[in-house]
């Protein structure tokens, strides 16, 4: 981070709408740059860390946002950003003209292409800034941001993205061009977990230990922190709790699958994504971490799974 705070931002004070794995450590960080933050979530118990650390809560959003100039989502996918967003009383109605509303979960770029459209129909603005890492990386306030939206309203957000990662990349205007950059991300992501799952998975069966293979590759050839995480939890067969489930990597992959549909550009390998996260999620891996696409390739294999 760059120790930038709110006396940087011509924004005071701001709402903070979901609190999930990612979300609650975001929220966090963003109350220690000093802002003024409200906090809201479906399950309101989930306040409860936020709520100790200073903010405070929003349990209706109809009439709470009238004087709020500026909101977070971080919410999981597109029907969830419908339901809080777009539905009766929901953001779109409360955000007062000339609202931001900064949207950094995982969407689909089709989605957040219209929901910017509709947001400009009510005077308000959408910045799309979706983040590549984990809980931990959310935690430590290190997360890499991808922003796109109105370049004045991407400067006088800086000073408060800064607080939750860096480095944060302005890609442009479109806000759907974050989501494409961050679909792609993941997407290669999983292309990685793949290529892991299958060489792990060969090695126990010729007596490689899946640990020390993991340290000879990322020593020789990745030097990649993503490899060495994710290539260990693999070796240690360690998939619970998720940073990142199982259900929400089939939804990464189905996003990059429609937008290469669209264009008319084959993916094999999101095709054998597709099939090897829909395996996990059939054996009862749903929440479990999506490395877990490991098990999954061990247990084609013929493993047994660890107890």
């Amino acid at each position: 981070m760059s120790g930038h705070s709110a006396e940087r931002s011509p924004y005071k004070e701001a709402v903070w709408i979901g609190t999930g794995n990612m979300g609650l450590p975001m929220a966090k960080n963003l109350l220690r740059s000093g802002i003024r933050l409200g906090v809201h979530n479906r399950t309101p118990q989930r306040l409860a860390p936020l709520l100790k650390a200073g903010a405070h809560a929003i349990a209706d959003l109809r009439g709470s946002l009238s004087g709020t100039p500026l909101v977070f989502t971080m919410l999981a996918d597109d029907a969830a950003v419908k339901e809080t967003v777009l539905k009766e009383g929901g953001l779109l109605d409360s955000l007062p003209q000339g609202g931001v509303h900064v949207s950094m979960g995982t969407l689909s770029p089709g989605f957040v292409l219209e929901l910017s459209k509709t947001h400009t129909e009510r005077g308000q603005i959408l910045v799309s800034a979706p983040v590549f890492g984990r809980p931990d990386r959310a935690e430590a306030g290190t997360l890499t941001i991808v922003a796109a939206g109105p370049q004045k309203t991407l400067e006088s957000l800086l000073p408060l993205l800064e607080h939750l990662g860096s480095p944060v990349f302005c890609v442009g205007e479109d806000p759907s061009l974050a989501n494409h950059i961050k679909v792609l991300g993941n997407f290669t992501l999983a292309g990685l977990l793949e290529t892991l799952a299958e060489s792990l998975s060969l090695a126990r069966r010729v007596g490689v230990s899946p640990g020390q293979l993991v340290e000879i590759l990322d020593t020789a050839l990745y030097r990649s922190p993503v490899f060495r995480n994710y290539g260990q939890l693999m070796a240690r067969e360690d998939f619970q709790p998720a940073g990142f489930r199982m259900r929400l990597g089939l939804k990464d992959v189905r996003l990059v699958q429609k937008e290469a549909d669209r264009v008319d550009v084959a993916l094999p390998l999101a095709d054998l994504l597709h099939a090897g996260f829909l395996a996990g999620i059939h054996r009862g891996m749903e929440d479990w971490d999506w490395s877990a696409l490991g098990q999954v390739r061990a247990e084609d294999a013929g493993a047994a799974r660890k107890k």
